[in-house]
Parts: structure tokens; C-alpha cells; sequence
């Protein structure tokens, strides 16, 4: 099939910038935008006329790839449960995306808590499985358990890279003292070394610079380096076999000092290959270059030979845009917003409207906590912008 090139800016109509970059970084993901273009999700969906996330994603993939130069606006219904007119975490607005999506059924973003025995990789869009191995230094008996995730955070406060990061986040941790491990075998507390790996990865790999503090909010804005071409073999409990090797295909970047103001917007690379600066409404071609300098917030890898086929590309799907021809507006002028001209459509849209108002972003987080499955390991979470004498108590 042919590639696609780069399609649509997306109008703002006031504080909507994290959504706009979110969605921009979304729909250049390949296998994600090859899946919702097939149509395979709206033939045989029974929910059409509440417009479920599927069918608007699937909806606005279509609309945003077939126009090259417009300017089009998203439907405000993504955004159920966020804030209207008020800065909010483009991060928290991908998640949120990403596990309405595992909720309405798309393939590959499962969240079961133990990983299929012999799981190919092909069967997992995005996310994996973390497995924590804890050994005995007295008997060398292990004990592993699992957890699923969808994006990786990496502590970046001592790492000038990524693979350094990547690569504190693996390293062993010795259990000893009041931190002893209770082992079974042993029939009481010994020295221990804990070790996190990734034990699956999915097509997908979403790595999150962790620049924001949740205490402060302040911004770490120290330069990160991170590659066009990640091997993460070195990072895997299973070291055997040839690199495993994922390409950089969109960088989200939050310009400000604080994560509640300034704006976001993020470079992708279209299915043709070249590299876009994606500014709200405004689209600008820029070189792989300009996207490897970024203060980068969010760091989007496919892997090489995944769902995205042998070159990583958005391929020209069957459907065209679903809700018809749009009035075509130049890409760096804001448009108007666009009207509605499905009844259908709309009715849907007031529906998922109402849903917003029903299930706040506070509500939701809250409920995401409680369904978070319970890991018997700390991910080693650091707080930039504490004072130097504060101590933290991080629950494991």
C-alpha cells in the first residue's frame, strides 16, 4: 500500500495544545493508524451510534490522514473527562487515550497480570510486562513476579542519555539490613538482590522523560540525549538473540518551567519518511536532526519489522474520511471550527459530552489507582525539585 505524508494540523480553541500534540503523536504511530485506517473496528462495531473511543479515533485517523493541509479540529469528545479552557499533562492525556482504547477492545494493549507463556511480540501493540527477579545470596533461590505497563518511566535526574537511564532502571538493588528479604527456602531474612527487566516488550515503546515533579510541579529542563535507533536487548531478562531494534518516529516537548502552564506540541515523522514540526494548527517539514535536539517530555519507538511492516510506515487504508470533504484551509491559519454534518455523529458526540461531565479527570485518576495492579517492587521514583533535607516516602 502507499505511504502516507503528513496530513492535517489541529485548530486550538483555547488551552488544548497537550490533546493536539498527544493526538498528532498517536496517529503517526504505524501499526495503531494501520489497524484504525483497515476499517476492521467500525464494520463490525454494535456501538456506532454512541461513538465509542474506537470509532472516534478510527474517525479522526481518517479525517487527519486524507487531509493534507487542512486544519481540522478534534472532536471534543477525546478529551471526556479533562478540563475545559485549563493547561493539562499531555502525558495524562495519552494514558487516558491508551487505556480507553484497551477498554474498547483494541487488539495488543492487554493488561494481564502475568504474561502468556511463549507470547509472540507481534501479539502486543504497545507495553509489555516488567518481571522483578528477587535472589537469595544465601541460597541463590529466585522468586519472580510480574506487572503489566503500558509506558516506561525513566529518572533522568542523573542520566545524560537515555540508555543510561534505561540502564539505571535495570541494574541490580541489594536488599539487605531492615530491607532483608524474607526467603522462603532459608526460613528467614537474608541479603537479597532485586533485579527489574522487561520480560515483554510490544511494538510500541513509549518512554516518558520524567521532567515534572509531583511534589513541586517545576520542570527539570536539563538536555537528554536519545538516539533515532534504540536497541533494547541490553534491557530484556532474556538476553539471548540478535539486537531488538526500535526506530523514533514522534517526540513530544513541553516548552515552559512548570507542567500546569506553558505549551506542547511534538515532531513525527510521516509515513514518507520526513520529519514534521506539529504546532497545533501550524505544520512545518524540518529534518531528523531538528527533532533529535528537542527537550523531549514524551519518546515514541516502533520496533523494526513489527505491525508497522519492514520501513515503519502509515500505509493508505481503504476508508476515506468518514464524515466527507472538509472546507480545506491553509496549514499554518487557524480554521473555524468544523461543523457537524451527521445528526448521528453529533448525537454521539453529545453523549460522550455528557459522559465528561458524569466522570471527571479527578474521578477517573481515582479509579485508575484503585484498578493499578499492586507490584511487589519499587520503580525507583525521584523526585526533582525537593529541597535537599526532604524525605519522600514513595508507597512500593
Amino acid at each position: 500500500m502507499e505511504p502516507y505524508g503528513i496530513g492535517a494540523g489541529l485548530q486550538n480553541p483555547g488551552n488544548a495544545c497537550y490533546m493536539n500534540a498527544a493526538l498528532q503523536c498517536l496517529t503517526y504511530t504505524p501499526p495503531l493508524a494501520n489497524y484504525l485506517l483497515s476499517q476492521e473496528h467500525s464494520r463490525t462495531c454494535q456501538r456506532r451510534s454512541e461513538l465509542c473511543t474506537l470509532c472516534a479515533l478510527e474517525s479522526h485517523f481518517t479525517w487527519a490522514l486524507h487531509s493534507p493541509g487542512h486544519v481540522i479540529q478534534p472532536c471534543q469528545a477525546l478529551a471526556a473527562g479533562f478540563h475545559r479552557n485549563r493547561q493539562e499533562d499531555a502525558h495524562e492525556f495519552l494514558m487516558f487515550a491508551l487505556d480507553a482504547l484497551r477498554a474498547a477492545g483494541l487488539p495488543g494493549l492487554n493488561c494481564q497480570l502475568a504474561p502468556s507463556e511463549d507470547q509472540p511480540l507481534s501479539h502486543q501493540l504497545a507495553g509489555g510486562h516488567w518481571r522483578s527477579r528477587v535472589t537469595c545470596l544465601q541460597c541463590q533461590g529466585t522468586s519472580d513476579t510480574w506487572d503489566p505497563y503500558l509506558d516506561i518511566v525513566l529518572d533522568i535526574q542523573a542520566a545524560k542519555n537515555v540508555q543510561e537511564a534505561l540502564r539505571h532502571l535495570v541494574s541490580p538493588e541489594e536488599l539487605d539490613g531492615d530491607n532483608a528479604y524474607d526467603c522462603a527456602a532459608c526460613l528467614r531474612k537474608t541479603p537479597a538482590s532485586r533485579t527489574l527487566t522487561l520480560h515483554t516488550c510490544g511494538d510500541v515503546l513509549v518512554l516518558v522523560l520524567k521532567r515534572f515533579s509531583d511534589f513541586t510541579r517545576d520542570k527539570m529542563a536539563k538536555p537528554v540525549h536519545y538516539p533515532d535507533r534504540l536497541d533494547m536487548r541490553p534491557y530484556l531478562s532474556r538476553q539471548n538473540g540478535g539486537p531488538l531494534e526500535y526506530r523514533l518516529y514522534a517526540v513530544l516537548v513541553h516548552v515552559g518551567l512548570r507542567r500546569d502552564r506553558g505549551h506542547y506540541l511534538c515532531y513525527v515523522k510521516a509515513g514518507d519518511g520526513r520529519w514534521y514540526e506539529m504546532d497545533d494548527a501550524k505544520v512545518t517539514a524540518c529534518g531528523l536532526a531538528s527533532a533529535l535536539k528537542q527537550s523531549a517530555y514524551v519518546l515514541f519507538y516502533v520496533r523494526k519489522g513489527g505491525w508497522d511492516g519492514a520501513n515503519g510506515q502509515v500505509s493508505r487504508g481503504q476508508g476515506a474520511p468518514a464524515s466527507g470533504p472538509r472546507e480545506r484551509h491553509d496549514a499554518r491559519t487557524p480554521a473555524e471550527p468544523a461543523k457537524p454534518s451527521d445528526p448521528e455523529a453529533e448525537q454521539g458526540r453529545q453523549h460522550l459530552e455528557q459522559r465528561r461531565q458524569e466522570l471527571g479527570l479527578d474521578e477517573w485518576k481515582s479509579l485508575q489507582e484503585q484498578q493499578r495492579p499492586k507490584g511487589s517492587f519499587n520503580l525507583r521514583r525521584v523526585e526533582p525539585g525537593l529541597p535537599s533535607k526532604a524525605v519522600l516516602i514513595h508507597q512500593a
